[in-house]
């Protein structure tokens, strides 16, 4: 099946979805309008999530005459109809093709699809493991496993939003393809406030790969790595600094964080965050 061509000026996605019935999305990939290059749109993210190391690909469709509410600055609302794609491919070769589209009801409906030659078979809804050439193991999520990451976000669409799009927005904004937005949107690029080009990298590394689920009103826990359009990160104390560093650096699936969605340390992600967050811990000891 041809790939969309990518659009100039805009970026990628990443957003999940809510459990329904497997009747509802197609069968095969090629069924779903992802070559349809005249509605189908890419983009990709300023910060994208840590997937043990696979290449990604975006893209993303709203219904005719629709556009995406951005009233909330940091928590995006997406027309009824709004289609999603994201491409996973390894090695140079594609593996899976995950899909959200938006229901009537307001419920996202999620799939993925798993390669085979030139086009991709729907995965079974409780998810599944495949072997790749040269014996890798790769996990295909179950329904429950997106939903863990994606339905208590302040956007289930976690790619498509503010920050991360960045300097794509004032275009999205002109085209009409974003309404309520802050006026200043239309020349100017949302953006948040960091003193400098190394703390820049790492707070966004943190709101790419932790924030969907740190945030204030997010899980009950007293760190908060989300960004805010136009704000400060929030400050870190040096114990939240230490245990992020831990986390980060583990994959004992009882600690480490991400919780889901990887088994193998970013160990590039893992140095940028030493780097930043390490003299902040070391600071703090007699």
């Amino acid at each position: 099946m041809p790939s969309p061509s990518v659009l100039p000026g805009l970026v990628a996605l990443a957003l999940l979805a809510t459990p329904v019935a497997r009747a509802a999305l197609p069968e095969r990939l090629s069924q779903t309008g992802l070559s349809d290059a005249a509605a189908v749109r890419a983009f990709e993210p300023r910060f994208p999530l840590w997937s043990d190391g696979a290449a990604k690909r975006r893209w993303i469709a709203l219904p005719p005459g629709t556009a995406v509410d951005a009233s909330r600055p940091d928590a995006w609302r997406f027309p009824v109809g709004t289609r999603l794609w994201k491409e996973f491919s390894v090695d140079g070769r594609p593996v899976e093709t995950r899909h959200y589209v938006l229901g009537a009801d307001g419920r996202w409906e999620f799939a993925s699809y798993v390669w085979e030659g030139g086009d991709a078979v729907r995965a079974p809804a409780r998810g599944q493991t495949l072997i790749l050439p040269g014996g890798k193991a790769y996990a295909i999520p179950s329904t429950g496993d997106c939903m863990a990451c994606h339905a208590g976000a302040r956007s289930p669409v976690l790619g498509f939003a503010a920050l991360q799009l960045g300097p794509a927005v004032p275009a999205l904004v002109r085209e009409g393809l974003l309404k309520n937005a802050p006026a200043a949107w239309a020349g100017q690029a949302p953006d948040f406030d960091a003193p400098d080009p190394a703390e820049r990298a790492a707070r966004g590394y943190l709101h790419g790969n932790c924030g969907q689920c740190h945030f204030d009103g997010g899980v009950p826990v007293p760190l908060r790595l989300a960004l805010d359009v136009g704000a400060h990160p929030a400050p870190l104390a040096a114990g939240q600094a230490a245990e992020v560093l831990r986390r980060a650096g583990t994959r004992n699936p009882y600690v480490q964080m991400p919780p889901l969605g990887t088994r193998h340390i970013d160990l590039q992600g893992l140095a940028l965050l030493n780097r930043h967050l390490q003299p902040l811990v070391t600071q703090d000891r007699p």
